[in-house]
């Protein structure tokens, strides 16, 4: 039954190109990241370099679970199912495509 439905990852590929901003809500608060829900079923990671712009050592910083984010797509893996995003993006301004 779920094979014939369509596919959310791909739809959010199809209508959110890398370096696209957009908002989510923090889900957790990992040792290596932040995972951030970005609606319909779609949840990305924010590494903890892209989060703080520290080493990967240091811990996250200023992210709390159930915190609304601005994140920018920095990369979509269809076979492997991942997105990456980042916070620090956001922040400099780069390479962004705002919210619409």
């Amino acid at each position: 039954m779920r094979a014939l439905e369509p596919d959310p990852l791909r739809a959010f590929a199809d209508r959110t190109p890398v370096g696209q901003e957009v908002r989510g809500t923090v889900e957790k608060v990992l040792p290596f990241g932040v995972s951030v829900d970005l609606g319909d079923g779609i949840v990305g990671l924010v590494p903890l370099r892209e989060a703080t712009g520290q080493p990967a050592v240091s811990p996250v910083e200023n992210c709390e679970v159930g915190e609304k984010v601005t994140v920018v797509v920095t990369r979509i893996d269809l076979p492997t199912r991942r997105v990456r995003l980042s916070r620090l993006k956001v922040a400099r301004g780069e390479d962004v495509v705002p919210v619409t």
